[in-house]
């Protein structure tokens, strides 16, 4: 009898049933998850906001608009699959008697309730301590898991630098807002007294991309064929970043707030390096450690400290996603690489 494995799933006379807590509808929203931030990115944080410098004139008004439309689709799209994912894995933790992983879990959806009720009601300033704790508390849990995963060394320092460039970037909201309430400081929150966190966590989430492009990097004379391919993608993504900051730096520097969130601290030639590397290292890390690089992959591409509630969702479940699902004592999970 012969059989087809896709993405985790088995075609064939026996095909396996499927429930909503499995390993393979973990695996399967996780990815749709990756594809829905990766599209979020592209349309809406980078085409929609490239609009604004367009000429008004048709047919590009009519474009544009068709444009923000599809934006604000991807706006709903995010949230509604990573409260999907959310669902599973909170299925599966408990399942599987895994507390740790459980209270992350409800600290993640603690926050995301949080992060959407903010949208219709004003935000409070001791609401907004509680949620950063807790983010905070969800990167240092999976920065202390992905110790005990199965990927490569210098991935999982990356994956650490990047859990602690949004604990910083929490951190530093925190600061702002305690230094308003007990008068230190008169600046409104996002202001100034948090800003050494907010800079210190801009340089680690580029340094963590590095890090974990740079542990596919090093595995590349083992992809084959599609070595020259990822190469070429890496240098030719390093090379756009280097042009567009030195041909245009007030749009780039627009363009590159609003996308991923970096907001100047770190220079445009240590951003084109570490994009480079994680275009061409996040690929063959996946074949060696998917689930680890399906995790920094949403957190990379969901972006530095945006505000969009349905964005944070996704980098807290990348943030999961990567510390859990490949531990030795996580019992059964995906088979993640079975499309490869």
């Amino acid at each position: 009898m012969s059989r087809l494995a896709v993405g985790g799933w088995t075609a064939g006379r026996a095909r396996p049933r499927v429930s909503f807590g499995d390993a393979e509808a973990i695996e399967w929203l996780a990815r749709l998850l990756l594809v829905a931030v990766a599209l979020d990115l592209v349309v809406t944080r980078f085409v929609v906001r490239l609009a604004i410098f367009a000429p008004k004139g048709e047919p590009l008004a009519t474009l544009s608009s068709a444009l923000g439309r599809i934006g604000a689709a991807m706006d709903a799209f995010v949230p509604l699959v990573g409260l999907l994912l959310l669902g599973a894995l909170l299925a599966t933790a408990g399942r599987r008697d895994r507390r740790g992983e459980a209270v992350s879990l409800v600290a993640v959806a603690v926050v995301a309730a949080g992060g959407f009720a903010l949208i219709h009601l004003p935000p409070r300033p001791e609401v907004m301590l509680v949620l950063d704790a807790l983010v905070v508390a969800i990167a240092f849990g999976a920065a202390l898991r992905v110790r005990s995963t199965t990927g490569p060394v210098v991935a999982r320092i990356g994956f650490v630098l990047l859990a602690g460039a949004i604990a910083a970037a929490s951190i530093g909201h925190a600061v702002d807002l305690f230094g308003v309430a007990a008068g230190w400081s008169d600046t409104e929150p996002g202001g100034t007294s948090g800003l050494w966190f907010v800079t210190v966590g801009q340089l680690m989430f580029v340094l963590g991309a590095a890090l974990v492009g740079l542990a596919g990097v090093v595995d590349l004379r083992r992809r084959g064929p599609a070595r020259g391919r990822l190469v070429a993608l890496g240098l030719a993504s390093a090379i756009v970043v280097l042009v567009a900051a030195g041909q245009a730096p007030a749009t780039w520097g627009a363009l590159s707030i609003w996308s991923i969130g970096l907001a100047g601290a770190v220079p445009a030639e240590v951003i084109g390096v570490a994009l480079g590397l994680a275009v061409a290292g996040l690929p063959v890390l996946h074949r060696r450690t998917p689930a680890l690089a399906i995790g920094a992959s949403l957190v990379l591409l969901s972006g530095y400290d945006l505000a969009a509630s349905g964005l944070v969702l996704a980098a807290l479940l990348g943030l999961v996603v990567a510390g859990s699902l490949e531990r030795p004592d996580s019992g059964p999970v995906p088979d993640w690489s079975a499309a490869q």
